[in-house]
């Protein structure tokens, strides 16, 4: 036997009964079913704008270029205490000022005693030559507190 002989037969001895009630029952059902499809709101079958942007490789080279900006920006200007600073003259204007222990302790940490004994040097021309006031070793050994 084929399957549509056998659908035949099954439709055949099948009792279908119709009755006003059960029609108003069904066509109840088909019209609650309409008015659900109809209050849903379907999204527009047409072309979406963002979705077409986002695939063209412009926005995505843009959005990397602005990435790359924001992560230079953040590395240069996080913590500017941690960047090498560079080597700037200090420019003394006072003897006095030449010789004290932050500059001596800068001159040291520069070029070693060398550089201390250059600074020291330039705080006696500055002071100019004096034969009746103290030497450079009287003057260290002030300083030093013996």
């Amino acid at each position: 036997m084929s399957s549509t002989e056998d659908i035949e037969k099954r439709i055949k001895n099948v009792d279908i009964v119709i009755d006003s009630e059960r029609n108003k029952k069904v066509f109840s059902n088909i019209l609650q079913a309409f008015e659900k499809s109809k209050a849903k709101e379907f999204a527009p079958t047409g072309p979406n704008i963002w979705r077409i942007i986002l695939k063209s490789p412009l926005p995505n080279i843009a959005a990397a270029a602005v990435i790359i900006l924001a992560v230079s920006f953040f590395i240069t200007h996080q913590e500017p205490s941690k960047q090498e600073q560079p080597n700037i003259v200090e420019v003394t204007k006072s003897p006095v000022e030449m010789m004290t222990s932050i500059s001596l302790e800068r001159a040291f940490r520069r070029g070693g005693i060398e550089a201390v004994e250059n600074q020291c040097e330039q705080a006696l021309k500055l002071l100019g030559t004096r034969t009746d006031g103290l030497s450079s070793q009287e003057l260290l050994s002030e300083f030093n507190g013996s």
